[in-house]
């Protein structure tokens, strides 16, 4: 399956190539300049890896309106329309932002 992004679909960040980009600048740097770099690689992996991060709940909301679908109301279409949004992202992950967004 080829994904074609769509101007009207939002689709997150894609922050892995500024994580490494990062990691290749912290194994090169001098100690003066590695707590900066440490800072700024624990603030990526922040927004990396927290599934209920604020920016992963804006994207999920962004992405649900619009698909017009009401995660509250259908929850298993809420979990779709994210999948769709976002290939790659595994149903238990999905899950996880679409209850996270009920409440």
């Amino acid at each position: 399956m080829i994904y074609l992004p769509l101007p009207n679909r939002p689709s997150p960040p894609d922050l892995e190539p500024i994580r490494s980009a990062i990691q290749d600048a912290l194994n090169d740097a001098d100690e003066s300049e590695r707590p900066g770099l440490r800072r700024a690689l624990d603030i990526v992996d922040e927004f990396i890896s927290a599934d209920r991060s604020p920016a992963t709940e804006e994207w999920a909301r962004k992405a649900l309106a619009v698909a017009g679908v009401d995660p509250k109301a259908k929850e298993i279409k809420a979990i779709q329309a994210l999948r769709a949004a976002r290939p790659g992202l595994g149903m238990k992950a999905a899950t996880t932002l679409v209850r996270s967004l009920r409440s």
